[in-house]
């Protein structure tokens, strides 16, 4: 079964971080042993917790009964097997970039470094919205209308619009309230590194309020598309906006993780709610305000 190679490609994702630690290497930022053993240990568990859901029918009962109520997964329909095996890998496959980059200092310095355009942008989000539609079987037993439906893309009412404008707003509002506490309660040098990533975000693509605002659209379509609108009904609610969370890796190993898993369940009730283009416009607002107060800020001063 093909499948198998995803659990595969788990351990040669921990044995590669755990060779990187203790081979010369022409890394920027060195791999003590110790986070090297503990990615090892979690891609080995992921790999096996894989492994047994591919293997092991009790096991996807058991992850049927972790999403009801709010999903339609099936334990014993393949195509959701294959979703939870992959979401597994993208977990691993994330840490791995996280570690091996650097963790917040690493991907500050390669953001700041590579300074990505619109290709990048551009590409990306492809990625996203067509693992999105292949997930739902566009075009194979879904038609055009169809995928739409299932996807939960509509054209928006002005409730829907409004609702979607004000949840955005709630978000980036309960992110800087999160913000606050955080700095109130951690070390200053851990509050640094996540603010040095971010603001080379907003540096990378931030350059004019109209790039800023193309790159708002472009993640926040892409990412609703596939977690709320492709995800979501199937795997409901809680599990989503974990995974959701997870897929943020910059945010890892910091409270700031828990606040995008919060916003994560802000967009997934509006895709419950109203629908996925409900969430698009609540992220594209979430996304699009920083790079805009910093913009009025900058103008001011």
């Amino acid at each position: 079964m093909a499948l198998i190679g995803l659990p595969v490609l788990m351990i040669f994702l921990g044995t590669n971080v755990l060779l990187a630690a203790v081979a010369p290497t022409e890394l920027a930022y060195d791999i003590t042993r110790e986070t090297a053993l503990i990615y090892a240990g979690f891609a080995a568990t992921l790999s096996g917790m894989a492994w047994y859901v591919i293997q092991k029918r009790t096991l996807r009962i058991w992850v049927s009964r972790f999403v009801l109520p709010g999903g339609t997964y099936d334990p014993d329909r393949a195509t959701h097997t294959v979703a939870v095996v992959v979401a597994l890998f993208m977990i691993v496959y994330t840490g791995a970039s996280f570690v091996l980059l650097g963790g917040l200092d690493g991907i500050a310095d390669a953001i700041s470094q590579s300074q990505p355009g619109l290709l990048e942008i551009s590409a990306t989000a492809f990625r996203f919205v067509a693992v999105a539609f292949i997930g739902v079987g566009a075009l194979l037993h879904r038609d055009i209308n169809a995928t739409l439906d299932r996807l939960g893309l509509t054209v928006p009412t002005w409730r829907e619009f409004i609702v979607g404008l004000g949840m955005g707003l709630l978000a980036f509002g309960l992110m800087i309230v999160g913000s606050i506490i955080w700095t109130l309660l951690s070390s200053p040098e851990a509050i640094s590194s996540v603010n040095e990533t971010s603001m080379e975000l907003v540096s990378a693509y931030g350059d004019t309020l109209l790039m800023a605002l193309l790159f708002a659209f472009l993640s926040g379509f892409s990412e609703e598309l596939l977690f709320r609108g492709a995800i979501q009904p199937v795997f409901g609610l809680i599990p989503t906006s974990i995974f959701f969370g997870l897929m943020h890796v910059q945010y890892w190993f910091t409270p700031a993780i828990l606040i995008i898993v919060v916003v994560g369940l802000l967009f997934g009730w509006l895709r419950m709610r109203y629908s996925t283009t409900s969430a698009i416009t609540a992220h594209l607002v979430y996304n699009f305000l920083p790079f805009l107060l910093i913009s009025v800020l900058n103008t001011t001063s």
